[in-house]
């Protein structure tokens, strides 16, 4: 760094951090000259990025530890950190907290598409590897549609993305907070800093900054906290918490003292807001005992009981009505109630719920003042006048129930973000009842919203109990381009091969996709009706076929070319657990397996209802396979007892010819493969570690594919340079690739968030990771 001092040593002071050294500049001047200065500070500590000898690209391997880590807040403030995006070695090698803050400062940058591809798993890369990093970014990459980004970012790798979908992507995402889920939060300004406080089951509040997600401050409380909100005290900033055992608490959010506990209510507190009347600032809170009690938060007192609701409450929201402050609580009565907070007095009921009102927040349309409410019943929103009481609009788009609503105002009109039970959080603009954007990439239940303003920019914090809170820039929503893809967990995955290229045919949602491979191109969506949960393809009579199950015992055969269903599999009213082909004498055979213990073989060259075979097991079958045993077919199947059972399915009836006890507790997913000339498979138990490896020729256990770090979700086989090798998935995130002759782990690829199913197709592994699907190819 010593040519770096000789360029720039006259404009900066060196100072040391608990961080290490930092340079600032010595004396800031107009804001035109401070830019020219940091953008002479950029180019100096550019020019000390050594360059790599064989491809001339910067070796940022070997670049200075304050390079790495302070390179984007100087380039953010000379207006050059997009040039350095441009290199997209800097963003495997940039320190993950330096570019993520200098990124979220707003204005830092243009360059939308790189920026959203960082910010989309900053979370998960940030505390990766830079092997990991490379592979989850080169994923994001994929999903954003960059696949040129996604080859450079994969250099090296063993596997490179060919192409994804990007449902579960949104450019507006500034990072997502890891840790455990949230049961509530706030906004509020700390040092002049925005910063969110999240309550959860653990009984622990945390504090932490709204611009790159560090965590300030720990508050332990004595319950899990299911309500909380933030105020001003004195000038300071607080939080008044509600717990699920009744203690409600005033927090100073400086030094995390307790200033006072206010007692009174009854059982599980499960609303808290703050406001202020007559320049003081009070707290509204209520819960379990049907109560809405008023506090005065300089000095602690009860101000108001209210009672009037006849259940629970589960909201609160203020504004003003005819100049009287207002606070606006929802239930489990189903009824909408207003509170004149001035004389504690019952103002009006609003009905017209079907079930609990689960959310309430307030807002001002066309200078009158509107409540925005959701249900645990009905999935939309509706819309309340406050002046009359009246319905005003019905905000109809969610596929499940809405759990939470909050108000924020956004080219000067007022908007409302809804959420709740399809993962989704909705952008409505209020002025004009319209849907603006839907924010995707949560993986559970959002029932936590919070909403605030940095620099002028509305901001949302959304998450829930089992969702780690998402920090939106509200100012980059906008109506998606429509963009390809599942709207729902990609459940199931198989490949096939239609008009002589091979295709991908994907289950979630309602859905059945089918894709070409080689460029991600859909050729159909077709509509199953109902959840699907699996899904099996073949080949008959030279036409590929896709036997589907779902949710509700339906089940259904499909024509992939034509794009039709061509029959319906009749069974019990329970859920298809697995499907598959089997070879019953010659000719493929449709075999389902029903929660109910049922395995029915369907042939499909008979026009009737009932199946060939329907058999009672004795425990329901999870997996099947077909495979091939002393030259003849027969059907694997892997059952909730742990056993793994061969079939041998002929016209006459069907016989277990052979039952190998595994171990397992389950057994979630099973394939078949050879080895060495004789057939195995590898089972995978409920939430084992380790995959077992069974020789079917005569039961015995061959290997075990032992060291993943969490359960594992999904096996597959594919062969490779002669090799036979087995991929496995597990809860981490991680594809791991092994060599079963001998047994050894050969690789590892991270993928950006949890994935649930994948096949191998030749070279390429095509996997269900959420919403989205992701194809990746052998990189060698």
């Amino acid at each position: 760094m010593s040519a770096f001092r000789d360029r720039a040593g006259e404009l900066l002071v060196e100072t040391q951090t608990p961080e290490g050294v930092a340079y600032r500049l010595r004396a800031r001047g107009a804001r035109s000259g401070e830019r020219q200065t940091q953008r002479a500070v950029t180019s100096a500590l550019l020019a000390e990025v050594p360059l790599d000898g064989d491809s001339g690209h910067r070796d940022w391997l070997a670049a200075a530890p304050y390079i790495v880590d302070h390179l984007a807040a100087h380039a953010a403030a000379a207006g050059a950190l997009d040039e350095i995006l441009e290199d997209a070695e800097y963003m495997v090698h940039a320190a993950p907290r330096g570019l993520l803050r200098a990124l979220n400062i707003p204005g830092s940058s243009q360059e939308t598409v790189r920026r959203s591809i960082y910010r989309a798993s900053v979370h998960v890369h940030a505390i990766a590897t830079l092997p990991e990093r490379r592979d989850v970014l080169a994923v994001d990459a994929a999903r954003h549609g960059e696949i040129g980004l996604a080859r450079e970012l994969s250099r090296g790798r063993p596997w490179r993305p060919r192409w994804a979908t990007g449902t579960m992507v949104y450019p507006a995402l500034r990072f997502t907070k890891t840790g455990l889920g949230v049961d509530a939060a706030a906004c509020t300004v700390i040092d002049g800093r925005p910063h969110a406080v999240t309550g959860c089951y653990d009984a622990n509040v945390r504090v932490w900054d709204l611009v790159d997600g560090t965590e300030r401050l720990v508050i332990t409380e004595d319950g899990g906290v299911y309500a909380l909100d933030c105020v001003e005290i004195d000038g300071r900033p607080h939080v008044v918490t509600g717990t699920c055992s009744g203690s409600l608490r005033v927090w100073d959010l400086d030094t995390g003292a307790e200033r006072f506990a206010l007692a009174g209510h009854k059982g599980w507190i499960r609303a808290v807001g703050c406001t202020v009347i007559d320049g003081r600032p009070h707290a509204v809170t209520a819960g379990e005992d049907c109560l809405v009690r008023l506090w005065d938060l300089v000095d602690g007192s009860e101000r108001a009981r209210m009672p009037g609701h006849t259940e629970e409450v589960r909201a609160v929201a203020f504004t003003e009505v005819a100049g009287r402050p207002v606070a606006v609580t929802g239930g489990y009565d189903n009824t909408v109630r207003l509170w004149d907070l001035e004389d504690g007095v019952e103002r009006a009921v609003l009905t017209g719920h079907t079930s609990a009102v689960y959310s309430v927040a307030c807002t001002v349309i066309d200078g009158i003042p509107h409540a925005i409410t959701g249900s645990g019943g009905e999935h939309a929103a509706r819309v309340w006048c406050l002046a009359d009481g009246s319905q005003r609009a019905v905000l109809d788009g969610h596929t499940s129930w809405i759990a939470a609503v909050s108000c924020f105002d956004l080219g000067g009109r007022p908007h409302v973000l809804t959420a709740g039970g399809d993962c989704t959080v909705h952008v409505w603009d209020l002025t004009e009842d319209t849907e603006r954007a839907v924010l995707t990439g949560h993986h559970g239940y959002v029932d936590v919203l919070a909403s605030t303003e940095i620099d002028g920019r509305p901001y949302a914090v959304s998450g829930g109990h089992s969702a780690p809170p998402r920090v939106w820039d509200l100012g980059d929503v906008a109506l998606a381009a429509g963009r390809k893809g599942h709207t729902g967990t990609v459940q199931a995955v198989d490949a096939v091969e239609i008009d002589g290229r091979p295709h991908v045919v994907t289950g979630g949602d309602t859905t059945i996709r089918v894709w070409d491979l080689a460029d991600g191109t859909e050729r159909g969506t077709l509509p199953h009706g109902h959840r699907v949960e699996a899904l099996s393809c073949t080949r008959v009579h030279d036409s590929p076929y896709a036997a589907v199950g779902g949710c509700c015992g339906v089940a259904r055969v499909w024509d992939l070319a034509a794009g039709t269903g061509l029959r319906d599999l009749p069974g019990s009213d329970l859920r298809v657990e697995t499907a598959a082909w089997a070879d019953v004498n010659g000719r493929p055979h449709v075999v389902t397996s029903d929660q109910d213990r049922t395995i029915r073989v369907w042939d499909l060259d008979e026009d009737v209802v009932h199946p060939l075979h329907s058999d009672r097991t004795r425990s329901a079958v999870r997996a099947m396979e077909p495979v091939t045993v002393d030259g003849r077919p027969h059907l694997l199947t892997g059952s909730d007892d742990a056993a793994l059972r061969l079939w041998r399915l002929t016209e006459k009836g069907r016989r277990v010819t052979a039952t190998v006890h595994t171990g397992h507790h389950w057994i979630r997913a099973l394939a078949g493969t050879v080895l060495e000339g004789r057939p195995h498979a590898l089972t995978v138990g409920g939430n084992d570690t380790a995959v077992q490896v069974w020789d079917l020729t005569d039961g015995t256990l061959r290997s075990t594919l032992a060291g993943h770090p969490s359960g594992v979700l999904a096996v597959a086989c594919t062969k490779r340079d002669d090799r036979t090798d087995a991929v496995t998935l597990d809860g981490s995130g991680t594809v791991h690739v092994w060599d079963l002759a001998p047994v050894r782990l050969r690789e590892k690829v991270a993928l950006p968030t949890r994935a649930q199913c994948m096949t191998a197709v030749g070279q390429s592994l095509v996997i269900g990771m959420g919403d989205d699907v992701v194809v990746l190819d052998c990189n060698r």
